[in-house]
């Protein structure tokens, strides 16, 4: 499916001739034909909430980033980085580099998420994560003890209907939290701090994750099916669904779907601007051809609309 549109894009990319003027045609594309900049309000449902987009670009960005690194890891760079799973799986680790301050000998304080507005899109800030979703993917940022700045301080475990993550007992002795998740007298090298069943399956081949240093794990998974989840996990309270945003980007529709969406969208404008609608002018056409048509009594006259009274 991803790489179905890669013969028409390649075929746009060399009439641009680099990458800039490629990204330029596709903005501007999304400015003309679809309501991406549009900033929805209560009043107001077409297009996202203020950030939204922004965030929704930086977002798939980093996905396929972080797929472009995974890709270039050599096997044995690969088999290292993952020689410490509970049990084998195909995810993406990453380790995003940020800047954080030097760790002193006082005990610092865990889980404080910089949670931005985007980050529970159609999700909910739950105690130790937050989720958003779109109708064919989530995302969870699960929150992480302010001393892990690194994936090999990290076993992450994704199936299709499960997440569990466990941190080095090391690190949350150091970090004074190691009770907070056992008796603190554990022999075991590893502390599970997030083990949770998810509402819906996914499809494990598509999970990825990566560290953002301090804060929080960033889990990204594609939808089995394409609904709406009502929690990220089983037994979690449920998000209204009557509430969210259901409005889905454009290009995710098929072509037919795409088409009735611009003409509604270009009746719309066309009704702000108090000029014929789509249907006014088909409307407009069948007269004329019906005025001169034979056995009308316009019949060689000028088009008169005035004259004429119809539902």
């Amino acid at each position: 499916m991803e790489s179905k549109h890669d013969e028409l894009l390649l075929q746009i990319l060399k009439d641009e001739l680099n990458i800039t003027n490629f990204l330029n045609t596709f903005f501007g594309f999304m400015y003309r034909c679809t309501d991406f900049y549009v900033e929805s309000t209560q009043d107001q449902k077409l297009g996202f909430p203020a950030g939204v987009a922004e965030d929704l670009v930086l977002k798939i960005y980093r996905k396929w980033k972080s797929r472009f690194e995974a890709d270039n890891l050599s096997r044995s760079e690969a088999q290292a980085q993952t020689s410490e799973l509970l049990e084998p799986t195909e995810v993406v680790e990453v380790e995003v580099e940020t800047s954080s301050n030097q760790i002193d000998d006082e005990p610092i304080k865990t889980y404080k998420t910089p949670v931005q507005p985007s980050d529970s899109y159609n999700g909910a800030v739950r105690e130790n994560y937050t989720w958003s979703q779109t109708i064919s993917d989530v995302d969870a940022l699960v929150n992480i003890p302010s001393n892990i700045e690194s994936a090999k301080d990290l076993r992450v475990d994704i199936t299709a209907q499960k997440i569990r993550i466990a941190v080095k007992t090391e690190r949350l002795r150091e970090n004074n939290s190691l009770d907070k998740y056992s008796d603190g007298a554990t022999d075991s090298e590893w502390i599970v701090t997030f083990d949770e069943e998810l509402s819906f399956k996914t499809q494990r081949e598509e999970s990825m994750w990566c560290i953002i240093p301090g804060y929080y794990v960033h889990v990204h998974l594609e939808k089995a099916t394409e609904r709406w989840w009502e929690a990220l996990t089983k037994g979690e309270p449920h998000i209204d669904l009557t509430k969210i945003d259901c409005s889905r980007p454009i290009e995710d529709l098929g072509a037919n779907e795409q088409m009735k969406v611009q003409e509604l969208m270009w009746n719309h404008q066309q009704k702000l601007l108090g000029k014929p609608t789509s249907e006014q002018c088909n409307l407009e056409r069948v007269l004329k051809k019906a005025w001169n048509a034979e056995g009308s009594p316009f019949k060689g006259t000028e088009y008169d609309p005035s004259v004429l009274q119809y539902n």
